[in-house]
């Protein structure tokens, strides 16, 4: 069955509303993991991992893909295997609380990224995640800190002409439905 043919239901959506359920299947959307290696990568323990990992599967949102034997333990990897599902058909017929229960772990989801990345931060000048890459800027809080975080979004918009320079060139229109896309996400906070 090809990702066009399937279809999402209302409970696949209600699993989804647990921002860590949410980032293994953002890890998972790239290429497979273990628990140990989703455990490590996430910062949470593998018995936690390994719930979630439990509900995500019986769902159908995912699949386990091998075995590997280290010692005496036995590692299962985990795929998710339809990428390009829309959701949206299901949508109306969830509950409301349902769709409130979805937006804040997609809003947990990007905290708990954030969060990390600030934690990280301190040790690298760049956080990169499995799928993508987040730059973070500490800047002091000064009248010219304006103007410096003006230079740092006209660069990121440079990078993104360049980007799109680079993917026209490749002969794909911009408004093919089948090109892939790309999410920028730009925001400043206090420190």
């Amino acid at each position: 069955m090809c990702p066009e043919e399937l279809e999402v239901s209302p409970t696949q959506i209600k699993v989804l509303s647990d921002p860590s359920r949410l980032r293994i299947l953002t890890m998972l959307f790239e290429h497979e993991a273990s628990i140990t290696g989703l455990a490590r990568a996430l910062g949470l323990t593998p018995a936690t991992v390994h719930h979630h990992v439990t509900r995500l599967r019986q769902a159908g949102l995912i699949r386990p893909t091998r075995q590997e034997t280290r010692g005496n333990l036995v590692e299962t990897y985990y795929e998710m295997p339809a990428k390009g599902i829309d959701s949206s058909k299901v949508w109306d017929e969830l509950k409301d609380e349902d769709k409130v229960a979805y937006r804040i772990a997609v809003l947990g989801m990007l905290k708990g990224m954030i969060n990390a990345s600030l934690m990280a931060i301190h040790d690298r000048g760049t956080v990169e995640w499995d799928v993508g890459r987040l730059f973070m800027y500490r800047l002091p809080y000064r009248r010219d800190v304006i103007q410096q975080v003006g230079e740092i979004v006209e660069g990121a918009q440079r990078q993104l002409e360049r980007l799109e320079a680079k993917h026209a060139a490749g002969g794909v229109a911009s408004e093919d439905a089948e090109a892939p896309h790309v999410t920028v996400v730009m925001t400043i906070l206090p420190a």
